[in-house]
């Protein structure tokens, strides 16, 4: 294991105190780590933490609001001296539309933020240490010091806030699963599960920033209508109090009325459009980064952790009681080497000496089997003489008898 030596050199109180304690059960109020599953305390299940997003859209409102005021009451507002910016930046409307568009970059920066979190645990999640960690196996006696023993290392990567990442998330909840239900189904349909349950997430967090890149043109176009409005509504006034003396000035008059509510009608719709485009470029650039980060964190899932779980609860006695019984092989066979090794040293002498003594009777051993092989020829040629010999005799025998049988016939004959 990585560290699991570490872990088991400190106590679990001493490695929560050393991580942090920002979890408070919801039944007494005790603190625990972010990385405990229940209290320890009570022993109650303790509920995550919230996200950090009604924080983050407080604080980015705070910064919005202010900066927006710094704007308008201090720098450059008060002292730009050009009617153009002037008009384009005056009105109710348009100090909504710029407090609205700062409130939002505010917003995708501190999402920003969380992303580059939630990349640097990822990446430690993806360094070769605990990968080579945890392709030694999973068991379910060992999650709870599976799971200390990644937080340890994240801690010792200096990855900030890691028991709010994703990827971290999945994998504590998995490995508890895998400690209650250890069936493979059942882990696999947890992750897909979970990954759903990200994803939802991940798309709630730009619900604000949805409403306002769509509210944002809508005030624009707000701004326009009323703009357009004030200016009829000046040259309606002029229409009805005109006279025929001086009509000259009031027509210039009228017609500034109209101009200006003319100028408020674009500058608004002009503030919005460019103040939006900015908004939905990072918007969705930053989105698609979180869903990438997403599909690599479930391709983490399917590669590296769900093959290395081992959701049988016998399988780890039976891979101990096997890894027992080889080394007892394996030193069994060690000191069997041992006694036998002098034995075979000199059964090694001996048979030297045997080889060197049938060397020397070799020559012997040819010259009597080519004397044998001498002694066989001449018996061979022995045995044929006398076979030849009695095929010559047996003609003559056959003869004899003939004549004997012949005469003994005659004189039977004769009698």
């Amino acid at each position: 294991m990585l560290v699991s030596g570490q872990v088991r050199g400190i106590t679990r109180q001493q490695f929560i105190t050393q991580i942090g304690q920002q979890m408070k059960c919801l039944k007494c109020g005790w603190s625990n780590s972010d990385t405990a599953a229940y209290c320890q305390n009570c022993h109650s299940y303790l509920a995550e933490p919230p996200g950090m997003e009604a924080l983050n859209t407080f604080k980015s409102l705070i910064l919005g609001l202010f900066i927006t005021g710094i704007f308008y009451l201090v720098f450059p507002m008060p002292i730009i001296r050009s009617e153009y910016w002037q008009q384009l930046f005056s009105g109710r409307i348009s100090e909504t539309i710029f407090a609205l568009v700062l409130w939002s970059l505010f917003l995708i920066y501190f999402k920003w933020r969380q992303f580059r979190q939630q990349h640097r645990a990822y990446a430690a999640f993806r360094s070769q240490l605990l990968h080579d960690s945890l392709s030694n196996g999973i068991y379910v006696k060992d999650v709870d010091e599976r799971i200390l023993e990644i937080s340890q290392f994240l801690q010792e990567q200096k990855v900030k806030k890691f028991q709010d990442s994703v990827i971290f998330r999945r994998v504590r909840r998995t490995l508890r699963h895998l400690k209650a239900i250890p069936k493979k189904e059942e882990i696999t349909s947890i992750l897909s599960y979970q990954a759903e349950i990200d994803h939802n997430r991940m798309q709630s967090g730009y619900a604000l920033l949805n409403v306002f890149i769509w509210a944002i043109p809508i005030l624009g176009f707000i701004g326009t209508v009323y703009g357009i409005g004030q200016s009829i509504g000046e040259f309606s006034d002029f229409i009805r109090s005109t006279n025929g003396a001086d009509l000259n000035t009031q027509m210039r008059s009228a017609l500034g009325g109209v101009t200006s509510g003319l100028s408020v009608a674009f500058s608004t719709t002009f503030i919005a459009l460019v103040g939006v485009i900015p908004i939905m470029m990072l918007a969705s650039s930053l989105r698609k980064r979180e869903e990438d980060l997403l599909l690599s964190v479930e391709e983490y899932c399917l590669e590296d952790l769900l093959p290395n779980l081992h959701v049988r609860p016998g399988e780890e006695q039976l891979d101990d009681a096997v890894s027992g019984h080889l080394e007892q092989m394996a030193e069994f066979s060690e000191n069997w080497r041992k006694q036998v090794s002098p034995v075979l040293e000199s059964v090694e002498q001996h048979s030297k000496g045997l080889a060197a003594q049938v060397g020397g009777l070799q020559p012997l051993i040819q010259k009597f089997s080519e004397s044998l092989f001498e002694v066989k020829d001449e018996m061979s040629e022995l045995n044929q003489i006398e076979k030849n010999k009695e095929k010559s005799a047996s003609p003559k025998t056959e003869a004899l008898q003939d004549e004997e049988e012949f005469t003994t016939s005659n004189q039977v004959s004769n009698q």
